[in-house]
């Protein structure tokens, strides 16, 4: 069994110390658990753990006046690569509007004032600016939760994602990564259940391409570029020409 094996590996066998008090049912649900769970990320804990001299310097950023001395420039070459259908934009959507008073997922919360104005709606507004302006179509990827990717789906559908194509929208859910003790064991929730968290907004990368719809999307076309920005910034200009055009001139 492909769970008992990954267990021996990475040397997690107190994982099924409750074999014998679980029913089949409980123990089923605690294999098909193992089996969905990314244990590598156990290797990159004990890479961490090593000690080793790093290199680390600031990452080189663009002044006011050198955007504005090469604007047309950048502009141009953000505009030449989004029409070649090098540009994809990533939305990281997998939080729920607890801090806003909402139980909902963050971007269906209601933001308008004198009418209906919802977190999704000005994010797929503000990237419909950029599609209508230069008739193109830019792939889409939504980065949902386990908590909250039903509901997500559902709202979006039932609002015909604002007027986007679906045809260029695929949805992913964030990857779970195992919560562990200073030895690297990983904890158990319950004697049939792992103690798992979102594995971080740097995880978007592994998380897209353990989802086969998105991945084939991604293999499809010609992206060379994503862009991803959380959905909290109603005021985001993802795709943004010149913005994609210093990053592709820039040595960064």
């Amino acid at each position: 069994m492909e769970a008992l094996e990954k267990v021996k590996k990475y040397n997690q066998e107190h994982l099924l110390k409750y074999k014998d008090e679980m029913s089949d049912n409980e123990f089923a649900e605690l294999i098909k658990q193992i089996d969905n769970t990314d244990f590598s990320y156990l290797d990159e804990l004990n890479q961490t753990n090593k000690t080793q001299d790093l290199n680390i310097s600031p990452l080189e950023a663009l002044t006011i006046d050198k955007i504005n001395a090469n604007k047309s420039t950048y502009e141009q070459m953000g505009i030449n690569a989004l029409k070649n259908g090098e540009v994809g934009v990533l939305m990281l959507a997998g939080g729920m509007g607890t801090r806003l008073g909402s139980d909902l997922p963050k971007g269906m919360y209601n933001i308008g004032k004198t009418h209906d104005l919802y977190i999704f709606e000005c994010v797929f507004n503000n990237l419909k600016n950029i599609t209508e302006k230069l008739n193109v179509k830019i792939p889409f990827f939504i980065m949902t939760s386990e908590l909250n990717d039903e509901a997500t789906r559902k709202f979006l559908k039932e609002k015909n994602y604002f007027g986007y194509d679906a045809n260029f929208i695929r949805f992913f859910v964030q990857d779970m990564a195992p919560c562990v003790d200073f030895n690297g064991k990983i904890f158990l929730a319950e004697k049939n259940k792992l103690a798992t968290s979102p594995n971080g907004n740097g995880g978007w990368f592994n998380s897209l391409l353990n989802n086969k719809d998105a991945k084939q999307l991604l293999e499809d076309s010609k992206i060379k570029y994503i862009n991803f920005f959380g959905v909290d910034n109603v005021l985001v200009k993802m795709a943004d020409p010149s913005f994609i055009g210093a990053t592709i001139l820039g040595d960064y």
